[in-house]
């Protein structure tokens, strides 16, 4: 059995992430930051989801998150990890909070480092893992290239993720 990791799966593309993983015959670790949100996912997928209750901004959680993982799949690596969470604070920059613009950096950019630095272990970059060496994919956005009105702290963070 493949194991994955997909950060963010409570809804949206996250949600559909998981649901394929699974139908191929993985199994998913998700986060979520709400333990509800955890439930519904288990009650959705089944057994082959393991719900992780964490933001991507809190390292200590994803770092506790780490041994739970760790339990489950012993000694194989994961076969991914799909940073998925993340969110967009659409307005002009002018009345934009500063604060709003550092959150939204610390969730689409910090967060995913997070999750690498975390996890890179598990994805087969510590050699006592045997198999495949897993993938990492960062989910980002046409707004990492392109920048739209209304959208420019989204648009700097999934072009900082880009970079």
């Amino acid at each position: 059995m493949k194991y994955y990791l997909v950060t963010g799966c409570s809804t949206g593309i996250g949600n559909g992430v998981v649901a394929r993983l699974i139908n191929e015959g993985g199994h998913v670790f998700g986060s979520v930051r709400k333990e509800q949100d955890g439930d519904k996912c288990r009650e959705q997928f089944g057994a082959h989801f393991t719900p992780l209750l964490f933001d991507v901004t809190d390292r200590e959680a994803i770092e506790a998150s780490l041994e739970t993982v760790k339990g489950v799949i012993k000694e194989q690596p994961l076969a991914g990890l799909v940073n998925n969470a993340g969110l967009a604070v659409n307005a002009p920059l002018c009345h934009v909070p500063i604060e709003d613009v550092r959150y939204q950096f610390e969730v689409n950019v910090i967060g995913v480092l997070n999750m690498i630095q975390v996890f890179l272990p598990l994805l087969g970059a510590d050699k006592s893992f045997t198999g495949k060496p897993g993938r990492i994919v960062n989910m980002s956005s046409v707004a990492g290239r392109i920048a739209y009105p209304l959208m420019g702290p989204y648009s700097a963070s999934k072009h900082a993720l880009e970079a």
